[in-house]
């Protein structure tokens, strides 16, 4: 679908009053250069029809109701339109929407365009602006392409004071024709394009939108996002464990983990990390070094940066030496570095210090300052210093990038931004949104670098009407797929005893009801049974809830219980949970989610980020556990999740135990649902 009309038109038509008033407005602020046809059916200096064009225009913005909107679309379609922005609403929020909304796909044709209910577009690249209210922004030769499901939040994009050079604001409205994943292929084949933005409250096409975002990586195109509504509702509706700690926000933290895009928080976040992926792409590395004059913001700094994943490694000692040379003996090098206010007032001695750590192989070199009001107080201490890295950058193209650091963001002035952005220098303004900028922009090169694309299984459509197979043929039919399983019987409460001296020593005695799903709960447990008189107790006080029990060998080695899940999710489809197991699982809520394909160092990374893990590394004194044959269990478990994902509903695991290094993991309860 060719969208260059539709976003970079040389002729524009505009229908409607007040609000279309304001699209005309903003167009003549912006210098378009393009003709503009107004038509609406009763004002003197407007065109009263579409018949009336000269022409077919490359875009036009239907500021009108929904049922002239459909007329008008429809006519314009077939005298040659680009492409339309559609700002009514009624299609698809009201009761008859759905009807209107195939009105409007049947009046437009194959034509693209953007909505309905939507702000549409302001194109600051070529000075164009579709948008019935204030646009607010410059021309730009270079920028940043922000799309969003509101329209209020692109206007706070816009309307900024952090010199985030943007190039395209697109509001999506309802999505009908383009959505997010049409835009972001777009603006990523335009070379003035440095980074894209997001604002989404939910994805459409999923498996469209990660290759749309696969694309962009190509293009050295990084995203970062907002995503809104931790809704849980994609939640399964099988009853596991699992279904219970994945939710539709977790897999999309985890989709865009994988995908290499950076999850924000906030707008300041947002602005700030593609602020610095617009001046520098994916850092090369998480090493920063941060310096001031003041040892509290250096406090500062090591507080909020012990809370990120962000190397403040020590200045190399190669450079050390003339780093002394610069700051003096009173100086401790440590990084954050505070250089104390002799340096700052030694022009010459502060421009060697720049010069050595600007070589030190960080990612960024960051200085920190908050400038006093340039109308209030004198701010030449200030500047001549910023002017000092600014030089030193200059001087030295092929060190490392260099960021000035404020840590409130009002402190850094619109003339000092600017020159920083000329200079190539990254002016980040706020203390926790710009170290959170340095950690997303670290993270995308290496989700780049170690790129593998998420494929979503299509899930099944009832996860309703399922079978629980009962413990014991979970068991069966997991151990038939390689995984091991403690030595087992099923008895009746007369044969508990006889199970018992089979298997020997101490025992754990459950009992057997399909409508059981999680026995302990149900006082259907007893473990660490050590004699034949505790067998036959356990079962006579289990007899109420069941006739029949499983007695089976207690795995007394254990290092940490984990359970390992299958969750379906009706978006995202089946995917993997690994997590704190046991009777505390959901009080834990220590779990990770995984994406299909699963790989053997994306199961290994997952295990290093839960709390867990601390255990599974043998926790004070304790056996370290086999870490490596719980890896081969995830990975066994996707492998059984892509043979039977047309029927799996879901799957507990939970516990799996791991068992000391080179003794494996074993399943000790299980439970699978089946349609």
């Amino acid at each position: 679908m060719n969208l260059e009309r539709l976003f970079r038109p040389k002729t524009v038509a505009v229908y409607g009053g007040k609000w279309s008033d304001y699209v005309v407005e903003q167009c003549v602020k912006l210098g378009f250069s393009g003709k503009i046809w107004r038509v609406h059916p009763n004002r003197k200096d407007c065109f009263h029809s579409s018949e009336e064009l000269p022409d077919a225009p490359d875009v036009v913005f239907f500021g009108i109701n929904r049922e002239l909107t459909i007329q008008e679309f429809s006519t314009l379609r077939q005298r040659g339109l680009g492409g339309a922005v559609v700002f009514a609403s009624g299609f698809g929020e009201e009761k008859d929407g759905t009807e209107y909304a195939r009105k409007l796909e049947t009046a437009a044709g194959a034509l693209p365009f953007i909505g309905p209910n939507c702000y549409g577009f302001a194109n600051f690249f070529d000075r164009v602006a579709l948008w019935p209210d204030q646009v607010t922004g410059l021309q730009v030769d270079r920028g940043v392409a922000f799309i969003a499901q509101s329209g209020t939040i692109s206007i706070s994009m816009m309307s900024q004071r952090r010199s985030l050079p943007l190039g395209y604001v697109i509001s999506l409205g309802n999505q009908q024709r383009l959505a997010a994943e049409d835009l972001i292929r777009y603006c990523a084949e335009d070379d003035r394009v440095s980074a894209i933005g997001l604002y989404l409250e939910g994805i459409l096409d999923l498996p469209k939108f990660i290759e749309a975002v696969d694309y962009a990586r190509t293009l050295g195109k990084p995203i970062a996002l907002i995503k809104a509504g931790s809704s849980e509702k994609g939640r399964s509706a099988a009853n596991t464990h699992t279904g219970a700690l994945t939710g539709s926000d977790s897999l999309h933290d985890t989709l865009f983990e994988r995908l290499g895009i950076a999850r924000c928080e906030t707008l300041s976040s947002l602005v700030e990390t593609l602020k610095l992926l617009h001046c520098f792409g994916p850092l090369p590395s998480k090493r920063v070094l941060v310096l001031g004059a003041s040892g509290g913001d250096m406090a500062m700094i090591s507080d909020s940066a012990s809370k990120l994943d962000l190397d403040f490694s020590q200045i190399p000692e190669t450079e050390t030496d003339n780093l002394r040379a610069s700051v003096g003996e009173r100086v401790k090098l440590n990084n954050p570095l505070d250089i104390q206010t002799a340096t700052w007032f030694d022009y010459p001695k502060l421009r060697k210090m720049f010069n050595v750590l600007l070589r030190c192989d960080y990612a960024v070199t960051a200085f920190m300052v908050d400038p006093q009001d340039e109308i209030e107080a004198d701010t030449e201490s200030f500047d001549r210093a910023i002017d000092i890295l600014l030089d030193a950058v200059k001087e030295n193209p092929t060190s490392g990038h260099a960021a000035l650091l404020s840590s409130l963001p009002e402190s850094l002035s619109k003339s000092t931004r600017e020159k920083c952005l000329r200079a190539g220098v990254a002016p980040l303004q706020g203390l926790v949104e710009s170290l959170e900028a340095l950690q997303h922009a670290a993270k995308i090169s290496k989700a780049w670098s170690e790129w593998s694309l998420p494929e979503i299984i299509p899930p099944i459509r009832d996860t309703l009407n399922f079978r629980t197979l009962t413990e014991s043929e979970s068991k069966e039919m997991l151990a038939e797929h390689g995984f091991d399983v403690p030595l087992s019987r099923l008895a009746s409460e007369e044969q508990v005893s006889v199970a018992a001296e089979e298997i020997g020593f101490p025992l754990v005695l459950k009992v057997v009801a399909p409508e059981i799903s999680h026995k302990t709960e149900h006082g259907g447990v007893a473990v660490n049974l050590k004699n034949i008189p505790e067998v036959i107790e356990a079962a006579a006080g289990m007899s109420r809830i069941a006739e029949y029990f499983i007695v089976e060998e207690m795995i007394t080695d254990g290092v940490a219980e984990l359970i390992l899940g299958v969750s379906v999710d009706p978006q995202f489809g089946p995917t993997l949970t690994l997590g704190a197991g046991g009777i505390l699982t959901e009080l834990l809520r220590d779990s990770v989610s995984l994406l299909f394909p699963v790989s053997e160092s994306q199961v290994s990374q997952a295990i290093e980020k839960l709390r867990i893990n601390v255990l599974l590394k043998g926790w004070r004194g304790n056996p370290e556990g086999d870490t490596e044959a719980l890896v081969v269990a995830v990975l066994k478990l996707a492998e059984f999740v892509e043979r039977h994902s047309e029927r799996l509903a879901g799957c507990d695991i939970n516990p799996l135990i791991v068992r000391p290094r080179g003794k494996g993991v074993i399943v000790v309860d299980a439970l699978i649902n089946f349609i």
